[in-house]
């Protein structure tokens, strides 16, 4: 799978919280670069916050972030009416802007929700990004609701030591910590409140995003598109090929024929995607056992898993873990 890429525009405004300017985004000579692997991005929200300790700088640089940098996109989310149509344009068209990433807005009896999460399981810590994506959500919220923050709720992929800081008083708002998404939860009553009216609202034309996203998709080789479907909805519901070629356009005859042009299987996309997230989930949920874990990727015997995890890393999934912890300490 090719490496995600992020817009290099997600680097604007942060130094203006960084007191130390050695942290500030260096992106090297010459004209800016329109994007950037989402891997560096990560990494340097990371090291802000261990260099600065200072948790709340990627919240506040989303909270604050200027969403005409965003190009068109910014301006369909500033040219919206209401705080859902501002919401659904940036859930909707996200991904002209970030790769690999899954981002959706809920709705579950009277509460919505934004939920982030980065797809691809090698870009692990990756907690201050989502700080940094939920800032802009929460920017979207306040200026429907003119500051009020009532009824918020919070949940991070993160455990709450690896975040740094206190986060709940970062974000004025109940926390949980070790969820699978990286989630803002407020009142569905929200999305109908209005925003204010923006100065150009004729720069927005959702239909050039529209055309912008099929484009993106027909560029993005089969086996990438595959692989993101795949991680985004492993242990959230039954992989099926037929489900997939369906959400791509095609049947799955012409999956399978494509995939075969293309060196490749539906199986081996599977597999490999299996036990990429293994890794991850070793990493991040220590307390699992093995069993959990895969059951966690679809297996319903632990041991299809442990071989397979075998057959790819030419060791167990237990002696794979216990490596991983050594290395961690």
């Amino acid at each position: 799978m090719a490496p995600a890429t992020v817009r290099a525009a997600a680097m604007n405004g942060w130094e203006s919280f960084l007191e130390d300017r050695a942290a500030a985004p260096v992106l090297g000579d010459g004209p800016p670069p329109d994007s950037m692997p989402l891997a560096e991005f990560v990494r340097f929200s990371e090291d802000v916050v261990a260099r600065t300790r200072d948790v709340a700088i990627p919240w506040l640089a989303g909270g604050n972030y200027d969403l005409a940098a965003l190009g068109p996109l910014g301006d369909a989310i500033n040219s919206a009416g209401r705080v859902g149509s501002a919401l659904r344009r940036l859930v909707d068209y996200f991904s002209l802007l970030q790769d690999c990433t899954d981002i959706r807005l809920g709705l579950e009896d009277d509460m919505a929700s934004v939920s982030y999460r980065i797809l691809d399981p090698d870009i692990w810590p990756r907690h201050h990004d989502a700080m940094f994506t939920l800032g802009i959500v929460s920017q979207i919220l306040k200026r429907g609701t003119r500051g009020g923050w009532d009824k918020i709720e919070f949940a991070f992929e993160a455990e709450s030591h690896e975040m740094r800081g206190d986060i709940g008083k970062v974000v004025c708002a109940p926390c949980t910590f070790g969820a699978d998404a990286n989630q803002i939860r407020f009142p569905a009553a929200l999305l109908d409140l209005a925003l204010p009216a923006q100065a150009n609202p004729h720069l927005a034309d959702v239909r050039l995003l529209t055309r912008s996203i099929v484009t993106k998709r027909r560029e993005t080789p089969l086996v990438d598109r595959l692989s993101q479907m795949v991680l985004r909805d492993l242990n959230t519901q039954a992989i099926e090929q037929e489900r997939f070629a369906r959400e791509m356009g095609m049947s799955s005859r012409t999956l399978r024929r494509k995939l075969t042009e293309q060196g490749s299987s539906f199986q081996q996309v599977l597999d490999e995607c299996r036990m990429r997230q293994a890794v991850f989930e070793f990493r991040v949920r220590p307390d699992l056992s093995i069993a959990q874990i895969a059951l966690r990727l679809g297996y319903a015997e632990h041991s299809n898993f442990t071989r397979a995890f075998h057959r790819w890393s030419g060791v167990s999934p237990q002696a794979f873990r216990a490596k991983l912890a050594g290395t961690a300490h």
